[in-house]
């Protein structure tokens, strides 16, 4: 079996896409997942190729941990509110920092000021690329994405997944985007180490939560911890399989 055929089938059959039986073959995960969502997910594999010979970052690891936890839990979360656009969610959720590894590719002094400002000051990522670069890479990514003409969905949920409260046009998939990112903080997986811990308290905020709700994301405390729950328990599961599979 072919190495991309073999992660495609690792993502199918991952806790977080609730299959009942798993499959075996590319055809079947044809079958269940159709094949914009089977693209979708070999694009994002491409993507990851194309980056992890060409940084300078020496925590590639812990990024790609991030980021695979985000595409699992965006994928958990497209089912589990049976969001609009569930076939972009592993792709966005998977690339939705590709902007970090541009700063560190084409500027790597100016990002590894950036990473000492985070862990130092304990700020945001996104106010330490603004001091040092004058962008954030949510905004390179968005306009990298559009370059390489990805749809109009994926780049939207990117740029705004730590906003989505600005998309108005695919706000429910840039919601989920911005709750697995956070959620994937909450259970411990960051890019940088010795960032700004993420407390579930991000999420509790009345203004965050009266727009979740408005746009039919009914959270609370109460399931949010449970929702929490079920993802650790989930991530536990994938721990020797999906969450390897960049290893």
């Amino acid at each position: 079996m072919h190495p991309s055929q073999s992660k495609i089938l690792k993502i199918v059959n991952s806790a977080f896409y609730g299959l009942i039986n798993k499959t075996s073959s590319l055809e079947h995960a044809l079958v269940i997942l159709g094949l914009k969502e089977v693209k979708n997910i070999v694009l994002a594999f491409s993507i990851q190729s194309y980056f992890t010979n060409k940084t300078n970052n020496t925590d590639r690891e812990r990024f790609w941990k991030h980021s695979i936890v985000c595409s699992q839990i965006a994928k958990f979360l497209g089912n589990h509110f049976n969001a609009p656009g569930k076939d972009t969610l592993f792709l966005s959720g998977l690339i939705h920092d590709i902007g970090k590894l541009v700063f560190d590719q084409y500027f790597h002094d100016e990002f590894i000021e950036t990473v000492n400002m985070v862990v130092t000051k304990q700020i945001k990522t996104s106010e330490a690329e603004k001091n040092i670069l004058g962008t954030t890479h949510y905004q390179v990514a968005a306009k990298l994405l559009q370059q390489w003409q990805f749809p109009k969905e994926v780049i939207m949920q990117v740029f705004y997944h730590h906003a989505p409260w600005h998309d108005m046009n695919y706000t429910s998939g840039s919601i989920i985007i911005y709750l697995s990112d956070v959620m994937s903080k909450i259970s411990g997986y960051t890019c940088i180490e010795n960032e700004q811990k993420t407390e579930i308290d991000a999420l509790l905020n009345p203004k965050v939560i009266d727009f979740l709700t408005k746009n039919g994301f009914d959270l609370d405390k109460k399931s949010l911890e449970k929702l929490l729950n079920r993802i650790n328990d989930l991530i536990t599961n994938e721990m020797n399989n999906v969450l390897k599979i960049f290893d």
